[in-house]
């Protein structure tokens, strides 16, 4: 089974997803949408241009292991 997006209301009358492996750890969380139809937007957003994103690391503390 892959990892699902999760979606709940953020208090504040929006939206927010956060994306959660099988063993429960949250791997990434979205913004917050102001409402439903813009947080599932969100979503297939994440899932169109994830899979194949390279790693761009900007953060100058040195090299990366290759992932792939």
């Amino acid at each position: 089974m892959a990892g699902r997006f999760i979606i709940s209301e953020d208090g504040q009358g929006g939206y927010r997803f956060a994306l959660v492996a099988n063993n429960g750890q949250t791997l990434a969380v979205g913004e917050g949408f102001p409402n439903k139809v813009a947080c599932v937007n969100g979503i297939e957003t994440v899932r169109r241009n994830a899979a194949d994103a390279p790693i761009d690391d900007q953060s100058g503390a040195g090299a990366i292991v290759e992932t792939g």
